[in-house]
């Protein structure tokens, strides 16, 4: 098994901050750019890329972690009662396009680009990172403070479904059920526009799972809905996306507007 605390030079209990000084100075020592394109070069760079992408992320981290043995640092906090810390039950429809949505949206690259290729590109590795971010300090239980970097990670790239799932989930925490229903009404909209279309089908049972338990936040929703039905998975994805359209058409203005003056 690789060692990649030791390829990106860190301890196994640095946080997140430390991890990303460590990789731009360690991608600076083996950037394929700076050396002629050196397949040697470009292999370290290739390494360095991976260990980063697995200790930057919460999930992956702990479970990499695990599989070597290491016990859990108190200096990283990380917090194993978040419901998807082991990371296998993907946000999107696939595991895929999780990766894909964190990689690519908002950063307006091919498709056919790879980790590597994306964090050549030291603009796109900045809104990597922002995310990268977002993520630690959810999984360390700093849900404010995390959703201000997601809320500042959307007004540059609105159309990122984990963003606003993510958001979503710093709401709940918060006890901010409207503003998390407004969010993960927004991902199902874009999922629903995307081609071919994403179902998002935990995005939806988390917020059926909400407007049950939460007894105003139906009324309301209901209200809005009038004669739509509950939002669980729908088809075909023409009528979801109306379904949809109506029910967030009168909260999405108010709500963005209360995300702003909640993280400034």
């Amino acid at each position: 098994m690789k060692d990649y605390y030791s390829i990106l030079g860190v301890n196994p209990d640095d946080g997140f901050n430390v991890l990303k000084k460590a990789y731009y100075r360690r991608a600076l020592e083996c950037h394929p750019d700076r050396f002629g394109g050196s397949p040697s070069k470009a292999e370290n760079f290739k390494s360095l890329v991976e260990a980063f992408n697995v200790l930057s992320d919460p999930p992956r981290r702990a479970r990499y972690d695990v599989s070597r043995g290491l016990q859990e640092s108190a200096g990283r906090e990380t917090l194993f009662e978040c419901d998807d810390i082991d990371g296998e039950d993907p946000v999107l429809d696939t595991l895929a396009d999780d990766i894909l949505e964190e990689m690519i949206v908002g950063n307006t690259i091919p498709r056919d680009t790879t980790l590597q290729t994306l964090l050549m590109d030291l603009e796109r590795t900045e809104r990597f990172c922002m995310f990268r971010e977002g993520k630690n300090l959810f999984y360390s239980g700093r849900v404010k403070q995390a959703g201000s970097v997601f809320s500042a990670y959307i007004e540059h790239s609105p159309g990122n479904i984990l963003a606003h799932y993510f958001l979503g989930q710093c709401f709940v925490r918060q006890r901010r059920h409207r503003q998390a229903a407004s969010e993960y009404l927004e991902a199902i909209r874009i999922g629903a526009g995307r081609h071919p279309p994403l179902r998002v089908p935990r995005i939806r049972n988390e917020l059926g799972r909400l407007m049950r338990e939460k007894v105003g936040l139906i009324a309301r929703l209901r209200a809005l809905c009038a004669g739509t039905g509950e939002l669980e998975p729908l088809s075909p994805e023409e009528e979801a996306r109306r379904q949809v359209n109506r029910a967030i058409r009168n909260i999405l203005k108010e709500e963005r507007r209360l995300r702003r003056s909640l993280y400034p």
